[in-house]
C-alpha cells in the first residue's frame, strides 16, 4: 500500500498546485487527527479532529492567499509518507510575497486513508519522527 499512499498524495498535492482542490478530502479519514501544532508561523495552529475541521483548516488557511505554489518531495516509510515542502504564498488582501519556506509533513494512512497528519517545522524532525534520516 505505501506507493499507493504515496501516488495518492502527489495526486492530491498536483490537484492544489493547479487550483483544484483545497486539498485530499477524499484520502480523510472521517477520524483523522490533523496536527498543526508545531508549525509557530501558522496562526491557525493547534489539533483538529475529523474531516469537517482539516476542510476548515485548509479554507482558512487558504482564505488569506491570493496564489499558494510549492515545490515538493514524498517519501515513503512504510504507512507513512513524509513531505518535504518549500514554499511561497502571495497574500491576497496586500499582493506581498511571502516565501514560508522549507518545512514538511508527515501522513499516516490507514486502509489508503489518511488517519494523521502533523506539520514539522523543518526537514529533519519530520524524517526522524518516520524512522528515516536526512
Amino acid at each position: 500500500m505505501s506507493e499507493e499512499n504515496v501516488e495518492a498524495l502527489r495526486a492530491a498535492f498536483e490537484n492544489v498546485l493547479a487550483g483544484r482542490s483545497d486539498f485530499g478530502a477524499e484520502l480523510l479519514d472521517p477520524e483523522v487527527e490533523w496536527d498543526a501544532s508545531d508549525i509557530a508561523a501558522l496562526d491557525i495552529g493547534g489539533v483538529y479532529r475529523g474531516a469537517q475541521a482539516v476542510r476548515q483548516f485548509w479554507r482558512e488557511w487558504l482564505a488569506a492567499w491570493e496564489t499558494v505554489q510549492f515545490d515538493y518531495e514524498l517519501v515513503e516509510a512504510g504507512d507513512r509518507v513524509v513531505a518535504l515542502i518549500d514554499q511561497r504564498m502571495r497574500g491576497r488582501s496586500t499582493g506581498i510575497e511571502v516565501p514560508f519556506g522549507k518545512y514538511a509533513h508527515v501522513y499516516t494512512f490507514r486502509n489508503g486513508l489518511i488517519v494523521h497528519w502533523k506539520g514539522y517545522m523543518s526537514h529533519s524532525e519530520a524524517l526522524a519522527a518516520a524512522g528515516l534520516r536526512e
